[in-house]
This record gives structure tokens, sequence and C-alpha cells, in this order.
């Protein structure tokens, strides 16, 4: 359960697009309120890492788990892969989840929008 996946060359393309992304339309809603541009690009960087940590360096996952006493042999496959696709369902739900939070936040973190006009 602790295989880990790399591809590179359209996965790593796919990363710096998304990173130019980031930087661009950071910049361009930071432009908006005023602010540095260098700062920004700075945390469209951070935004860019976090989320590739988030999509690349998902724990292994270890399931213990006691076997109904008295299964047939030939079930334990069956058990085995229906509890590994649970867990990595569980991981992609999660994975998914925790980037739609930080994607819908990024935003109000990064740049000043949330600041209020003078009264």
């Amino acid at each position: 359960m602790s295989e880990k996946i790399r591809v590179r060359g359209q996965a790593e393309r796919d990363w710096e697009r998304a990173r130019a992304q980031w930087v661009e339309d950071l910049l361009a809603v930071g432009a908006m309120f005023g602010d540095d541009e260098a700062l920004l690009r700075a945390k469209a960087n951070c935004v860019h890492q976090l989320m590739r940590h988030i999509v690349e360096d998902i724990p292994a996952v270890r399931i213990t788990a006691r076997l109904p006493e008295g299964l047939p042999p030939e079930h334990i496959p069956l058990l085995t892969a229906a509890m590994r696709e649970a867990a990595l369902k569980g991981i992609e739900v999660s994975m998914n989840h925790s980037l739609r939070l930080v994607m819908a936040a990024a935003f109000d973190l990064c740049t000043s929008k949330l600041r209020r006009a003078p009264s």
C-alpha cells in the first residue's frame, strides 16, 4: 500500500503551467489592491509548493486488520483488494477536499483582497 508513482514529463509541464497560472492570477488580483509584485510572486510559489506537497507527498498507508475467523483462503485476496481500494478512495477524497479548501482561500490568504476600504 505504500506505492509511490512518479511520472516526469507531462506532469512536470502541468505543474509548471499551474505555477505560472498562480503567479498570473495572484498578480492580477494583487494589482487591484496595490500589493507588492515580488511578494505576490513569492506567495504564488508558496501556494504552488503547498499544492505539490498535498498531491505528491502522501504518506504511506499501512492497514493492519484481523481477518475474520473462518475466512476461506481464496477470499483473502478479495478482502485485501477491497481494503486497499477503500483506503485509497479515502486518501483521494481527503486530498481533493484539502486542495479545494486551499484553492478557495488562496486569494484571500495571498493578497490584500480582504483589506477594507477606508470609511
